[in-house]
């Protein structure tokens, strides 16, 4: 019986002692900054993606990547000898609808002859025709007669219509067609200008991406190119933090490239379009003081600043459950209103002081 009472002691003395150890704290006042993460890449200002603007194999590649460039510079040739076989085609056609729709075109003059002929019809069928009816008014000649007389009237005045109206429907194609010959020939002679591919602006070749002999399409990008001055940074949003995040926001990034440091950058611009694929948004940021050497696609880390304040109530973020709750005994929670968080630490704006003493969930 004294061993049983003795181990009962023994254990109400280990619990108390177990519950003297649990980690306490009390609410802080301090600065907390609330921020979004977000990863992301560097771009060159002003970077895209040369296309060429036709179809066919590169006759010479102009540029190797980390070329230097000014705008307008040659960055591809392209040689389509289809185009120059379609500029001659069309060439070839325009004088063939030049010649059907001058008016002395044979189109034109047979479809002339066929109305004045239509015309020199009419016109006989008509004096005939009033004859008849003057002989009948004279009570001379047969009703039969005289509807023989108008009907060929009738039929010489469908003939004319028709034939005016075919000369006039040929005429109104024939230019019709002329203009558009006329503008594929000039089409097809703007795109032999396009045979080589220039830079857009002047900055830095940041890749090549095909070589001489292959084939380029409209499709296939040949060449990066973007300004050597000036970078931005690319950061990918989740889509949940992005309603916080707007213009002229604080960016803390971090980069391998420079394990060191912190750079400090701010939003410029919120593509509002979301990536269905990743979920997340495009936001552009521009770093305020940029190392002295930065390459496209450099990978990086960073924290969108969305608010802060300088004398904020605040407990660790572990001591918080489920968002809501905080323990001010070891079995007594208590439910508080939180504000802004960040990794560490969370505030609270109403529940709490800095009297109150917290317990370890």
């Amino acid at each position: 019986m004294m061993l049983r009472h003795a181990f009962l002691i023994s254990v109400v003395v280990l619990l108390a002692a177990c519950q003297e150890k649990r980690e306490t704290t009390r609410p802080a006042m301090g600065p907390i900054t609330a921020a979004v993460y977000a990863s992301g890449v560097v771009k060159a200002r002003d970077q895209y993606q040369a296309f060429a603007a036709l179809n066919g194999l590169v006759a010479h590649v102009h540029v190797a990547a980390g070329d230097t460039v000014l705008k307008g510079d040659a960055l591809f040739t392209i040689d389509d000898r289809a185009s120059n076989l379609g500029s001659q085609r069309a060439e070839l056609a325009v004088d063939l609808v030049r010649q059907n729709a001058s008016p002395d075109s044979p189109v034109l003059a047979q479809l002339r002859l066929a109305v004045e002929q239509a015309r020199t019809r009419l016109n006989n069928d008509s004096l005939m025709l009033a004859r008849q009816r003057a002989l009948w008014d004279k009570q001379v000649g047969s009703k039969v007669e005289l509807d023989n007389r108008e009907l060929a009237y009738t039929s010489s005045r469908n003939t004319y219509e028709s034939a005016l109206k075919a000369y006039s429907e040929s005429r109104t194609r024939l230019r019709n067609e002329l203009r558009m010959a006329e503008n594929e020939l000039a089409l097809r002679r703007a795109a032999e200008g396009d045979h080589t591919v220039r830079s857009l602006i002047d900055g830095r070749v940041y890749d090549v991406l095909i070589e001489r002999g292959e084939l380029a399409t409209t499709q296939r990008p040949l060449a990066i190119v973007g300004r050597s001055d000036a970078f931005l940074i690319e950061l990918q949003v989740d889509e949940f933090d992005i309603v916080r995040v707007a213009p002229g926001q604080q960016v803390w990034v971090t980069m391998d490239s420079y394990k060191d440091q912190v750079l400090e950058a701010s939003v410029i611009r919120v593509d509002p379009l979301m990536n269905e694929r990743t979920r997340t948004f495009t936001v552009e940021a521009v770093l305020k003081e940029p190392p002295a050497v930065l390459y496209p696609n450099l990978t990086l880390e960073a924290n969108i600043v969305i608010a802060r304040k300088e004398n904020a109530l605040t407990v660790p973020a572990e001591y918080l459950v489920q968002d809501r709750y905080v323990l001010v005994a070891p079995d007594e929670r208590k439910e508080v209103v939180i504000g802004l968080r960040d990794l560490q630490r969370v505030e609270v704006l109403e529940g709490l002081d800095t009297t109150v003493t917290l317990y370890h969930p």
